[in-house]
């Protein structure tokens, strides 16, 4: 049983995922919507330029997200007792989380700058997943490693898979932050106690 403090951070912890997450994405709705952009065209970080009017908006809420991802996935391994290695996966997701708020603070006008960091954030994500299940393989329930395995794989290959049908990246982008979204909701909702009282039995 949770003390009434691990309750509320556990509230809170989910709450502003599930918060952060619905802003985003109504957020990108919002900047397709007024700039008038065509996805297949262009990469989402055109509604973040000096040119765009709202511009400031999208970058306000990658630098949210970019907070969000980072206390539920460092929270996600703290509060983890299968877990090992524990220092590497609090390395990479605050890498990964860092290179998402540099998104936001250097636009797409600043070129190498902005570039790096993106294409870090986009195979660091799965790589991180990945690089906690595998060096956890022999602790995790086999159904909770299989699932990190699986999201990790498909973070990448969906992506990808699409970036050769359009001119631009926004559609494989988009898919890219629908599954980094799904993994982070069954993180922040991931119930330790239960796979505890099972392992017991």
């Amino acid at each position: 049983m949770l003390n009434p403090k691990a309750n509320l951070v556990r509230l809170i912890r989910r709450t502003q995922t599930l918060v952060s997450i619905i802003l985003f994405f109504i957020i990108m709705v919002f900047c397709w919507k007024t700039t008038g952009l065509e996805l297949e065209k262009i990469q989402l970080s055109f509604w973040g330029s000096n040119e765009m009017r709202f511009g400031w908006v999208w970058n306000s809420i990658l630098i949210l997200l970019s907070v969000s991802i980072l206390a539920n996935n460092i929270l996600f391994v703290k509060r983890h007792v299968r877990l090992r290695r524990k220092n590497i996966s609090y390395i990479m997701f605050s890498f990964v989380a860092l290179c998402l708020m540099m998104l936001g603070i250097f636009n797409l006008d600043y070129g190498a700058l902005h570039d790096l960091p993106a294409w870090l954030y986009f195979f660091m994500y799965p790589l991180s997943i990945f690089v906690m299940a595998y060096l956890n393989r022999k602790f995790l329930l086999y159904k909770e490693w299989f699932t990190h395995l699986i999201f990790s794989i498909i973070m990448i290959i969906v992506p990808i898979s699409f970036i050769a049908m359009f001119e631009g990246l926004a559609i494989p982008e988009i898919l890219h932050s629908i599954i980094v979204s799904i993994w982070n909701i069954y993180a922040a909702f991931k119930r330790f106690d239960v796979n505890l009282k099972m392992s017991k039995q």
